[in-house]
């Protein structure tokens, strides 16, 4: 009799213990995966001379507010992006594997000075492709300036990613600039432009690069709260920089 019990308590407890296993293995996270990765810059490159009017009305220290736009430009480029191919690694959560990643990432990359040597116009083709966000609209740095292009020190990093991540597009951004755009003082409204302009380089997982440049977006000097500026900008410049990457991962077949 006492050792009917005793199978039946054990048969309880294995039963249990299967349904806990069971349990825990629900809970695990999927390895983040997604054919294109975003690499966020690193928060030294954000680069701004906006004014302390920002800083009082957003109630943001300079490193509060690069990380804030850090974040606000990485999501905008998840978005725009996953309209390509979904889902969109980003390094944005709460993942301690994921940061050393991105640590790692950083380690392996330096940032060297390129020239645009063939700016994009904003023609209507131009404004199809990257749509206008409140008025604003993204394009390619002029020809007479330079932009930051990463450059890969670590040849194994890239097929690293590829394989653990499972992503063939690996779009770097590497530095952000939001500057006041001289000679655009008007008397009239008291008001002079800015500009965002987002560096970036785009490559393979065969570590082929597929392109890079400076896209921009101004806005006015009467703009100092944070959340406008990443609405009425950032939306536009990922827009920009995703049709370019479509237009590689999607081909037009000739008619």
């Amino acid at each position: 009799m006492h050792r009917s019990k005793l199978l039946v308590l054990l048969f309880c407890f294995t039963a249990g213990f299967s349904l806990a296993q069971e349990g825990v293995r629900t809970t695990v996270k999927k390895e983040l995966t997604g054919k294109i990765m975003v690499v966020p810059f690193e928060p030294q490159m954000y680069m701004g001379d906006i004014g302390e009017k920002i800083y009082i009305e957003s109630k943001m220290s300079f490193k509060q507010l690069s990380e804030y736009f850090r974040h606000q430009l990485d999501n905008q480029m998840k978005l725009k992006l996953q309209s390509i191919e979904s889902p969109v690694v980003s390094f944005y959560s709460d993942s301690a594997k994921t940061s050393k990643d991105l640590e790692y990432i950083y380690k392996s990359t330096t940032i060297a000075f390129d020239v645009v040597d063939k700016p994009t116009a904003p023609t209507a083709e131009a404004k199809k492709q990257a749509g206008v966000r409140n008025g604003q609209l993204a394009v390619e740095a002029s020809s007479d300036k330079k932009f930051t292009t990463a450059k890969f020190s670590n040849k194994e990093l890239l097929p690293y990613l590829a394989s653990k991540y499972k992503s063939k597009y690996f779009v770097f951004i590497n530095e952000l600039d939001i500057r006041s755009v001289e000679n655009t003082y008007d008397l009239a409204s008291d008001t002079y432009q800015r500009e965002v302009t987002v560096h970036y380089t785009v490559v393979d997982d065969q570590s082929k690069l597929i392109f890079a440049g400076a896209s921009s977006s101004k806005f006015s000097s009467k703009i100092n709260d944070p959340k406008k500026i990443v609405n009425q900008n950032f939306s536009a410049v990922a827009s920009h920089i995703a049709s370019k990457l479509d237009a590689v991962v999607h081909p037009k077949q000739p008619k």
